[in-house]
């Protein structure tokens, strides 16, 4: 008890040590942090103001941003269908172009005569036309033979490189639905040169007609995949001379 007393009145004492002088130094700084403190909201909700303007600035950007890129996907979308229509119009014009070449008789033809004639395979069949060869530079559009029943067949186009034969394409299957002459155009042009042999692949029954004596077609009885090299000895048929109602249509040079 004694003790708390004697702090009691050391602290008196002290707060009575206090002079005028030194009041008005604590007023004066305390009024210098209430300025400061002023100046620091003000800066506060200055900062705050600017923030919300960089967000309305920033929501306004976007937006724009969005709008534009709503734009150019649309001006793209319109662009590629206008593509996409002009190219459907072309290729129609183009096939409908090949298609009158082809059953005017106004495109050059390479292979055997197309008329009846004899004898028929009936089994599958790799055919490989000798007689024939490509006379000239050019496109190769659509194929035609004599059919004695529908049936399906592969187009293969032969380089010769250093004595032996190279196969360098081949068609889709083609199928062919009617007898007697059949012509059929390519879904896309070959390119062809001087010199290429043609190939006829019959994967499951070779209903051509041919006869023998007056050609050189021979054959073999198992398919030649391109990238195919391979010796015109390794070929059936020599003495047979077969001719085959049978041939491509083209433009060539």
């Amino acid at each position: 008890m004694l003790r708390f007393v004697m702090l009691l009145s050391g602290l008196l004492l002290l707060l009575g040590c206090q002079t005028p002088a030194t009041m008005q130094q604590l007023q004066n700084k305390n009024q210098t942090l209430q300025v400061k403190l002023k100046r620091a909201n003000q800066q506060i909700s200055k900062l705050q103001t600017d923030k919300q303007k960089l967000r309305t600035d920033l929501d306004e950007a976007q937006r724009v941003i969005d709008v534009m890129s709503e734009e150019k996907s649309a001006r793209v979308k319109e662009a590629t269908t206008l593509r996409a229509e002009v190219r459907q119009f072309i290729q129609r014009q183009i096939d409908s172009l090949k298609a009158f070449l082809l059953n005017s008789n106004l495109l050059d033809y390479v292979g055997g005569e197309l008329v009846r004639r004899k004898k028929y395979d009936n089994r599958p069949i790799m055919l490989v036309d000798l007689e024939n060869r490509i006379p000239r530079a050019g496109v190769l559009t659509g194929v035609g033979g004599y059919f004695v029943k529908p049936t399906q067949l592969v187009v293969k186009v032969l380089r010769p490189v250093n004595n032996k034969l190279i196969v360098i394409w081949e068609s889709r299957p083609i199928a062919v639905n009617r007898t007697g002459l059949v012509k059929i155009g390519f879904p896309v042009t070959i390119g062809v040169e001087k010199g290429d042999v043609l190939g006829y692949y019959f994967p499951k029954v070779a209903t051509v007609s041919f006869d023998t004596g007056t050609a050189d077609t021979r054959y073999l009885n198992k398919n030649l995949r391109p990238g195919t090299r391979f010796s015109i000895s390794s070929l059936d048929g020599e003495d047979e001379r077969r001719a085959y109602s049978l041939g491509v249509y083209g433009l060539l040079k």
